[in-house]
């Protein structure tokens, strides 16, 4: 089971992975779409700027679908939508990021 953390912690955690540059990102079919961060048409910077605007409210969490030990964290704030996970101690793993 995956262990639950503060929003104030995921969010300090993958601002400072955007920061270093420590992200992946998953591969999808629909990445062009669904991940624009992947695709370069947003940079770090602005989704750290999304991250940082959001709040408690805007944050759920549920396990990864294939690994139950890992959360899935999910932001919806200014009419962008930001889903990742971390992997090991200090990188992340981007699934989507998109209006």
């Amino acid at each position: 089971m995956a262990v639950s953390i503060k929003y104030s912690e995921v969010k300090l955690a993958v601002i400072a992975a955007l920061r270093a540059g420590r992200f992946q990102h998953e591969s999808r079919h629909d990445i062009e779409v669904k991940n624009l961060l992947a695709m370069g048409s947003v940079s770090p910077l602005f989704v750290e700027r999304i991250i940082v605007k959001s709040d408690g409210t805007q944050h759920t969490s549920s396990p990864h679908h294939e690994i139950d030990a890992v959360d899935v964290h999910v932001i919806v704030s200014g009419g962008w939508y930001v889903k990742f996970y971390f992997i090991g101690d200090s990188d992340t793993m981007f699934i989507s990021v998109h209006q």
